[in-house]
């Protein structure tokens, strides 16, 4: 017998059903609905159910995943498709992992992986601007549609998470429902309403700064209420008097505050590659978007106000929505009124478009923050794939991403030969950039996003880490991942411990301050064996983490060279074990991590 981990994608389940997997041996149900062995799944992995069993050796084993009752009553789901097969070997561990209706299985070994007789991989992690990196947040809880009463009841618990900013959803009036994407429909501006009272708002704000917590406004400022779809947009185009209609009914919808006047002419949608188009920033979204007149006098004025209201209810942060349909010279006008940090949403892999917020809005000299889609991009693919699946040239690469999200083609560029050269370079914006692994657009939205649409926690996760390793950015995370995820809870008292020490350096000391990243590379390639990230400082090190990136296997971590240089005990963040580094980046003894697992360490 041998073990196997069973794994499928199924959302095909209703409340009280589950998945099962039966097939051609008893020890999973003989084929017989009544006998399966029930798999598991939990709201941060679903829709992946996950089940271990042992299994025979003495040959091919058939088998399918059904649907069923929880208690195995009434009619069972079967898939339609031909049967999975696996061939488990005596001492061997395997996961297989299917897609519900597909027969094909992806097979890992699940047991310890070995190292690759090869260097290191130099990752560097390095990128233009001389911003500050304390001058930002460090780690954003971002509260999603959360109501302002839950944000002031749960600050404490956030901040000692290891938080310093709590992004809040937009605070203006919006259309009414209770779903998400309500709030980004804006009515009115004058109001704070949906999530709460301005009462509510400043008692939330007022608990976040007790215990040390910017808090952050979302502005909705590129469009508002959508009033009429797209195709009744169209119609009308060529028919003046329901035109007229629509245009009326902007202006009884949106008023008094706004008109007709107020709106951009002509009607454009944005559609397909129209998103990023020359068009964007006057397109309407969908083509339903209702596209306020970006900066004109009577919008900037209403808007201005908005963010004097929010200011006076304690929020001191601001996030720009869809920034990248708005002219960067209107965002550096909100900026320099509200005289605080702010951020955009530049939803776009192009670092030239990038360049138009980062350069174009800056007030301070350092560049403006925006969204790194290209990084959270670049992380999935080289945790997911290693070195092959991002050894590319940046310009080729981004071309291949956006071919591939506007349905131009999908072959990837050549193949650059950085890696052979033992050295690849992440794709930072700027080192005040804002990151995140996922976010309520990637995981709410059934849209490609690059790439990022629908990773699941699991392996996100890891990429969270990552960047939470790292001594620069801004991390945005959202609640859900916090609470399903205990690496990411370790990798942010990490971070918070980190922090704390670079923020004893003079300012000068702190532009010596680097994350030094190097991967351990696993026998026969693919999903490197384990990463290494080491803050160093003027003297030394100052802190480290390893990750395991592999859904299935452990991996033993002994050493790194880009822990050299450095000697002495280092404490796990959490404050519970320690480990002994020689000069040579050695540790005396090894540590084993579990799948999808990481160490941090902080010098004493």
């Amino acid at each position: 017998m041998a073990p196997v981990i069973f794994k499928v994608r199924c959302d095909r389940t209703q409340p009280g059903e589950s998945v099962f997997v039966v097939g051609s041996h008893d020890v999973i149900g003989s084929w017989a609905p009544g006998k399966a062995l029930l798999m598991k799944t939990s709201a941060h992995e679903f829709p992946v159910w996950s089940l271990e069993a042992q299994v025979p050796t003495s040959g091919p084993v058939e088998y399918k995943f059904i649907i069923q009752k929880e208690d195995r009553s009434g009619q069972a789901t079967w898939e339609e498709c031909g049967n999975h097969v696996v061939r488990p070997e005596e001492g061997e561990k395997l996961m297989a992992t299917s897609a519900w209706g597909a027969s094909d299985v992806q097979l890992m070994t699940a047991g310890p992986r070995k190292a690759a007789d090869s260097p290191e991989l130099e990752v560097l992690w390095e990128s233009e601007g001389s911003a500050d990196f304390l001058e930002g947040p460090s780690a954003v809880f971002h509260a999603f549609h959360w109501p302002f009463r839950e944000v002031q009841k749960w600050s404490e618990k956030i901040a000692e998470g290891g938080f310093d900013a709590v992004q809040l959803s937009p605070a203006q009036r919006s259309i009414p429902g209770n779903e998400w994407w309500t709030r980004y429909q804006p009515v009115r501006y004058e109001d704070i309403h949906g999530l709460g009272s301005e009462d509510d708002l400043r008692a939330a704000c007022e608990a976040c700064k007790k215990v040390g917590m910017q808090v952050m406004g979302d502005l909705v400022f590129n469009h508002m209420k959508v009033v009429a779809g797209c195709d009744e947009w169209r119609r009308a185009q060529h028919d003046h008097g329901h035109l007229e209609h629509l245009k009326r009914r902007l202006s009884e919808n949106l008023g008094p505050t706004f008109n007709r006047n107020d709106f951009q002419w002509p009607w454009f949608p944005l559609e397909g590659e129209e998103w990023d188009g020359p068009n964007r920033m006057e397109g309407w979204g969908c083509g339903e978007w209702s596209e306020l007149k970006g900066g004109s006098e009577k919008v900037v004025a209403v808007h201005a106000a908005h963010v004097e209201k929010l200011k006076s209810c304690g929020v001191s942060g601001f996030r720009f929505d869809a920034a990248k349909h708005m002219r960067p010279e209107h965002i550096k006008t909100y900026v320099s009124r509200a005289g605080t940090y702010a951020f955009g949403e530049v939803l776009s892999v192009d670092p030239s478009m990038q360049k138009e917020y980062t350069a174009g809005c800056a007030t301070n000299g350092s560049p403006f923050p925006t969204t790194d889609f290209l990084l959270a991009c670049w992380l999935r693919r080289f945790l997911e794939n290693g070195e092959d699946g991002v050894d590319f040239h940046f310009e080729a690469w981004v071309k291949h991403l956006l071919d591939v999200e506007f349905g131009k083609g999908n072959s990837p560029p050549p193949c650059a030969g950085a890696a052979k050269k033992g050295c690849l370079r992440a794709p930072l914006l700027a080192s005040n950039s804002v990151r995140f692994a996922r976010n309520h657009d990637t995981v709410c939205n059934d849209v490609p996003f690059y790439g990022l649409g629908k990773w699941g926690l699991e392996g996100a996760q890891v990429a969270t880490a990552w960047l939470l390793a790292s001594h620069d950015g801004t991390v945005m995370l959202l609640a859900e991942d916090v609470t399903n995820s205990p690496l990411i809870r370790q990798a942010l008292l990490y971070r918070k411990r980190l922090r704390e020490k670079l923020q004893c350096l003079t300012k000068e000391d702190r532009k010596a301050v680097k994350t030094i990243i190097r991967v351990r590379r696993a026998h026969g390639g693919g999903i490197p064996l384990t990463v290494c990230l080491a803050c160093k400082g003027p003297e030394g090190l100052i802190g480290f983490c390893v990750l395991n990136p592999h859904p299935a296997s452990s991996a033993e971590f002994a050493a790194s060279s880009c822990l050299a240089g450095s000697a002495g005990k280092c404490v796990a963040a959490s404050g519970s074990g320690e480990v002994l580094l020689t000069s040579d980046g050695k540790l005396q003894e090894a540590i084993s991590l579990g799948p999808r697992d990481g160490a941090f360490f902080l010098v004493s």
